[in-house]
Formats: C-alpha cells, sequence, structure tokens
C-alpha cells in the first residue's frame, strides 16, 4: 500500500509541475479547482500505471510504449474533465499526441538527470565509507 500511495504522489508531483511549465510557456490561462482536482487524480494514475516498470516479465521498450498509451489516454481524460479540452476533434489528435509526447520526453530527461545525480551521491558516500 505504500508503494502505491508513492507512486501516486509522485504522479501529481510530476503533473502538477508539468502543468505549470506549460502555463508559464502558453502565456497562462484561468484555472479552475475542478482542473486542479482533475490534475491531482489522474497525475495520480499515471504515477500508478509507471508501476509497470517495476515488471520484468516484459522489455523496457514495450513496458515504454505501454505507459506512454496509457499517458496519452489519461492526459486526454484530464483535459476533458478539467474543461481544457471538450471536443477534441480527429485533426487535432496528432498535435495533442506529440504535445503529450514532448512533455513525456522532458520529464523523462529530468527523471534520468536526477537519478544520474543521485547515482553519483551514493557512489559518492560508498567510497567514502569504504575508504575509512
Amino acid at each position: 500500500m505504500a508503494k502505491v500511495i508513492k507512486y501516486f504522489a509522485i504522479g501529481v508531483l510530476l503533473g502538477s509541475f508539468s502543468f505549470l511549465a506549460i502555463l508559464l510557456f502558453s502565456g497562462g490561462m484561468l484555472v479552475q479547482p475542478q482542473a486542479v482536482l482533475s490534475l491531482f487524480f489522474f497525475s495520480g494514475l499515471i504515477g500508478l500505471v509507471s508501476m509497470i516498470f517495476e515488471k520484468e516479465w516484459l522489455n523496457f521498450p514495450l513496458r515504454l510504449l505501454i505507459h506512454f498509451c496509457f499517458t496519452v489516454l489519461i492526459v486526454g481524460a484530464m483535459a476533458y474533465f478539467g474543461g481544457w479540452m471538450k471536443h477534441l476533434e480527429t485533426s487535432q489528435v496528432p498535435s495533442f499526441i506529440i504535445t503529450v509526447g514532448i512533455v513525456y520526453v522532458i520529464v523523462w530527461v529530468m527523471l534520468y538527470f536526477a537519478d544520474v545525480i543521485n547515482t553519483k551521491k551514493m557512489n559518492a558516500a560508498l567510497r567514502k565509507r569504504k575508504s575509512k
């Protein structure tokens, strides 16, 4: 249960950061309480879907593809229920998927660098402990 809460919280954290970054670069918008609740709930769901990366029975590219597809669907639901996108026309689908893909890649790059930094800190701590 603690793992589920952790993944949900990380999803909310990353979703909130992504949303605020999009607001910053898009010139802003009026945000309603319903939209914030939608953001928290659906971002948490994306965090839960991220638990797929702990499973070894699928190779990483397949897990990544599954996660991305679920992320696109969840972001679409979040945009609909948050009131940002009430009617998605067929012509808008490619740009929607590209936008979600760009944000997805940016978040992955941030997580990668965070992991690199944490790994370097842990290795330095281990080296320091071994040298004693």
